[in-house]
């Protein structure tokens, strides 16, 4: 019996995607999407850098390695070289769970790509903003079909999806910068396979770190290996769907081959990327949704009431139990792990303001009086949603009314996309916890440089995330 040969591995469809397609291929709104993520990135890791994450450590410990000063570290006026500057630039971008996220794939694409991106192209002589901006576009679009393949939720597996595949992504984008031809692609694809880790248990461990910091590492080691391509390393070109390749080693060969390939091209994943409007995990952003547009429609003081109701599917009760630690968060991560807290956030503010998760805002009584009277019922239903849940609440006021509403999406979804207001205001609230509030005319200059980077040489845009950072930022214990 003749057998069929097995498809080539993804790697070369791949590999020629990021060389063939050229700038001019993709629709505007594709562009004008990546632009927003990119503006939102360096606000979240603007926040990420200051002193109430983990991420200062990080910087202090590569800056007291030294090497070239070729690549920005943002929030610091410092340089590094390209792989710690990713390093450091990706530890800083999930440090308050503010990153965007493609809903469906389950991926924090730009913390990846622009974190490996950037640094790469600065240590490059002459880059232009539009080679950046190219790479981009394709390594978000490959971070979103790779997630979009993969069958089932996030917690079917032990690993940590969003840097399990941002890696592949930082990987992409600095090949596509250091001008890697397709067997160079594709061994870097093969080195990345083998620097792949990261797993749920950084969610559960209590005062853990490595949630926060989790993107410096995919970003480093995608880095990394293109690097090592380069130089003429050869690896696996069979890092997808090899007999130990990606899908297989760690998703039990549980994967759609279509959506990697469908639309390869012709349809940018970046366009359906959600920018979110509040810290914490996106999971929780359709139930916090719920719980404003109730305390809004209908006037809700905390006093008023006797409790709360969330329906939670299979995703939601991970941030809900145990229940202990979940209305009463030991640690800024354990925080923005947390349904209730969250829910209590939103009603005791009517917002969820990023300074609920900094050192002054958490441990705030009225908070955790009012996480007190959040409770949980599983919905099946919810679980049919996928990993991104809608949320359902239902609220019992002292009088004995009932409020209910359910939610699908939260604002930030592209059906429901951030106003540019909504954007300035989130960079503004990100750059008050970084060491030192960056001017609102910096913000600006940032925000035109980065809607006209095709017609620009990258410095300028390397000028405008420097003037993010004044001559007074430098506090962490590190030096330029």
């Amino acid at each position: 019996m003749t057998q069929t040969a097995a498809p080539q591995d993804v790697s070369r469809p791949f590999a020629r995607y990021l060389l063939d397609t050229r700038l001019e291929d993709i629709p505007r709104n594709v562009l004008a999407a990546t632009k927003r993520s990119l503006f939102d990135t360096v606000g979240v890791m603007l926040a990420g850098s200051g002193p109430h994450g983990g991420a200062h450590k990080v910087v202090k410990m590569l800056s007291a390695w030294g090497g070239v000063r070729s690549s920005t570290v943002i929030g610091h006026d410092i340089q590094l070289p390209a792989p710690h500057a990713a390093f450091a630039n990706g530890a800083m971008a999930h440090q308050f769970d503010f990153d965007d996220t493609h809903d469906e794939a389950v991926a924090h694409p730009t913390a990846n790509t622009f974190s490996a991106g950037m640094a790469v192209a600065e240590s490059l002589k002459h880059c232009e903003g539009s080679t950046l901006l190219r790479a981009i576009v394709l390594s978000n679009d490959l971070t979103c079909r790779l997630g979009l393949a993969i069958e089932g939720s996030l917690y079917e597996y032990p690993w940590t999806r969003p840097p399990i595949i941002g890696i592949w992504g930082a990987t992409a984008a600095a090949s596509i910068l250091l001008g890697l031809d397709e067997n160079q692609i594709r061994s870097a694809f093969g080195l990345t396979l083998h620097q792949t880790a990261n797993t749920l248990e950084c969610l559960y461990a209590p005062n853990s770190e490595v949630r926060g910091l989790r993107d410096g590492f995919s970003t480093r080691n995608g880095v990394t290996a293109a690097c090592m391509s380069q130089a003429g390393i050869q690896a696996d070109h069979t890092a997808f769907e090899g007999r130990f390749g990606l899908f297989h080693a760690y998703f039990r060969g549980e994967y759609r081959r279509e959506a990697l390939l469908d639309g390869l091209g012709s349809r940018f994943e970046g366009e359906r990327i959600s920018i979110k409007p509040w810290p914490s995990a996106r999971e929780t952003h359709a139930t916090i949704q719920a719980v404003l547009e109730l305390r809004s429609k209908h006037r809700l003081e905390p006093g008023s009431i006797r409790s709360i109701m969330l329906h939670v599917g299979k995703t939601n009760l991970e941030f809900c139990e145990p229940g202990h630690m979940r209305r009463a968060p030991p640690s800024r991560m354990d925080a923005l792990s947390s349904l209730p807290y969250a829910v209590a956030v939103a009603l005791r503010h009517g917002n969820v303001p990023l300074s609920a998760y900094g050192r002054g805002g958490l441990g705030d009584p009225a908070v955790l009086q009012i996480a007190q009277k959040v409770s949980w019922t599983v919905d099946d239903e919810r679980s049919l949603d996928g990993t991104i849940e809608g949320g359902r609440v239902e609220i019992t006021l002292e009088n004995g009314d009932v409020l209910k509403h359910t939610v699908r999406h939260a604002i930030g979804h592209p059906d429901h996309p951030l106003d540019q207001a909504y954007l300035f205001d989130k960079f503004s609230s990100c750059g008050q916890m970084a060491f030192a509030t960056p001017p609102q005319d910096a913000i600006q200059t940032l925000w035109d440089t980065i809607e006209t980077l095709e017609e620009r040489p990258l410095a300028d845009l390397t000028q405008a995330v420097r003037a993010l950072t004044t001559e007074h930022a430098v506090d962490a214990g590190v030096t330029s």
